[in-house]
């Protein structure tokens, strides 16, 4: 690894911790260094990156999908989107847990012709849709890469979580990482779980992080946005950076 870390007392496991500032690194050679990280907005869910609209379900998935794909510079990749309906996650669920299933999103090549399939449910929940539309834009952000990436093959779903962040949009990939909720009404009760990408809450909290130091935004930038849960952990990731500067200069290096 390109990366090693200098202190013993790392933020992250020290491995998982070095492959994330490494998969950086990846990204930022192939997709766009500094010059890149200095265009691409934090995003947030407000009226300057998401307009209100009168749309509703299909045309309302629509709708966020283009002001994602504006967001990260890909607005003229040409896609196909498509919502698929997902079976009801809490029918039949009595007095116990859930954790929730099914593919949130999908990503397919079609010949010349690239399908984003969406959960339609997921328009009743639109961070959790911002989430899945940037992870699955990612996979045709970093599709023509040729370079291997971090980790090999296998870490190809996590690397894409990393784009996420890398393209500005680590604030929904972090609140969507895990939902936990409970529910109740006259015939069942219990808690459901939700977990919606690759990458673990804390390591969202330290690439949201990194993204904020390179681009020079004030350690809480973010704040006012994220999960109550999230916001020491991202603070916290942004205080371990600032004592650590060395583990993001190669980053700085990349034009």
């Amino acid at each position: 690894m390109i990366f090693r870390l200098f202190s013993k007392k790392t933020f992250l496991d020290a491995e998982i911790e070095a492959w994330l500032l490494d998969g950086y690194g990846w990204l930022m050679r192939n997709l766009g260094g500094m010059e890149r990280i200095a265009a691409s907005p934090l995003a947030t869910p407000s009226r300057d990156f998401f307009p209100p609209t009168e749309a509703k379900g299909k045309a309302l998935g629509a709708h966020i999908f283009d002001c994602v794909r504006d967001g990260m510079g890909m607005r003229d990749w040409y896609v196909v989107l498509e919502p698929f309906k997902r079976a009801p996650s809490l029918a039949g669920l009595s007095y116990g847990t859930f954790e929730s299933g099914g593919a949130a999103g999908t990503f397919e090549w079609d010949g010349n012709k690239v399908i984003i399939r969406y959960a339609e449910d997921l328009v009743a929940q639109p961070h959790q849709l911002v989430a899945t539309f940037a992870h699955e834009l990612s996979h045709y952000l970093t599709g023509s890469v040729t370079e291997q990436m971090p980790g090999g093959e296998e870490a190809h779903e996590l690397l894409t979580d990393l784009c996420v962040a890398y393209a500005g949009f680590g604030v929904f990939g972090a609140n969507a990482a895990f939902h936990f909720e409970q529910f109740g009404d006259a015939q069942s009760q219990g808690w459901s779980s939700q977990r919606s990408g690759y990458l673990s809450e804390r390591s969202w909290a330290f690439a949201l992080a990194v993204f904020i130091a390179l681009k020079g935004l004030p350690a809480d930038a973010a704040d006012r946005w994220l999960k109550d849960g999230l916001v020491r952990q991202v603070r916290d990731a942004s205080k371990y950076l600032a004592a650590s500067q060395a583990l993001l200069d190669p980053l700085r290096a990349i034009p």
